[in-house]
């Protein structure tokens, strides 16, 4: 059976949708959209770096040699496709109390910005550089940091240095993602207590305030190691456009009607599906815009 609902849901629902999933998403702050209304690759080429030399006037020993450049072709491909579907009997949502299609859309939409989210996060590990036990007073080289409100500035400090000596260049823009746990415990008394104002009027995307010239972003969906034996959070702390994301598909809703049963019978309830494709890439100057920072938990 055709779905008669096709146009009433792409004019409706799907912006709905899709700005729905955008709010959900903490790691758009590091990202760089690429614009793909069609096709499957993104090609961004990078040249070698030119030399620098010396030359001597009126030397007839002295001349100018002409860099060899090179060129390395690097590129994003959209080849990810992730769904979360439900389905509703229509007995069921005539009789309930509340809006079933509603609640569970909410849900379809958090799960696939979750997934998202923690697809962009992972991207920590093609960062240039990290900052471990080593880079801090009191630490331990190659251990994770075992956060206090004493080493937490320390921390900050350290991963900006990175940023720095990567040649990064400081706007007052750069982010810093830390996990929900280590916020409450000591970053947010941290805040209250040395007179760093957090963000109270708004929390979208998981922004909480500033703390120095740095944007502090909480979120649960940081990827996880082992480092030295210990559980570790990988903080990210980076400077705008260190990744490249492409949502092709931008989490479109779409729902199959009276969906047949293997025998070719009909039940008499309506399939939900939730759908996006997207791609994602850091490339070599984006990894240069990113420290991987190593906490432990």
């Amino acid at each position: 059976m055709a779905n008669t609902l096709a146009a009433y849901i792409r004019e409706i629902w799907a912006p709905e949708v899709q700005e729905k999933a955008m709010k959900e998403m903490t790691a758009l702050a590091m990202v760089k959209m690429v614009e793909m209304p069609d096709g499957d690759t993104f090609h961004r080429p990078y040249s070698s770096r030119v030399s620098t030399g010396s030359y001597t006037r009126n030397a007839t020993s002295s001349g100018v040699s002409a860099t060899s450049m090179t060129a390395t072709d690097e590129y994003l491909t959209v080849d990810t496709i992730r769904y979360a579907s439900f389905e509703l009997e229509r007995g069921d949502v005539k009789q309930a109390y509340y809006n079933l299609q509603n609640e569970y859309k909410e849900d379809a939409i958090y799960q696939l910005a979750d997934v998202v989210d923690q697809t962009l996060f992972a991207e920590y590990s093609n960062a240039t550089s990290d900052v471990d036990g080593g880079d801090i007073s009191g630490g331990t080289d190659g251990q994770s940091i075992l956060l206090t409100t004493s080493n937490f500035l320390d921390t900050l400090e350290a991963g900006k240095a990175k940023l720095a000596g990567q040649s990064v260049k400081n706007r007052g823009n750069w982010k810093l993602f830390v996990d929900e746990a280590n916020y409450y415990k000591v970053i947010e008394k941290l805040m209250a207590t040395s007179g760093f104002v957090n963000q109270d009027k708004t929390l979208k995307n998981g922004f909480k305030g500033k703390i120095t010239d740095v944007e502090i972003y909480a979120t649960q969906n940081l990827s996880n190691s082992v480092v030295s034996n210990h559980n570790t959070k990988h903080w990210i702390l980076a400077a705008p456009g260190a990744v490249h994301f492409a949502m092709q598909e931008k989490s479109n809703m779409e729902v199959k009607e009276l969906p047949q049963n293997t025998d070719g019978t009909v039940r008499l309830s309506d399939m939900f599906i939730f759908w996006q494709m997207y791609g994602k890439k850091t490339f070599e100057d984006g990894a240069r815009k990113m420290v991987d920072i190593q906490i432990r938990y």
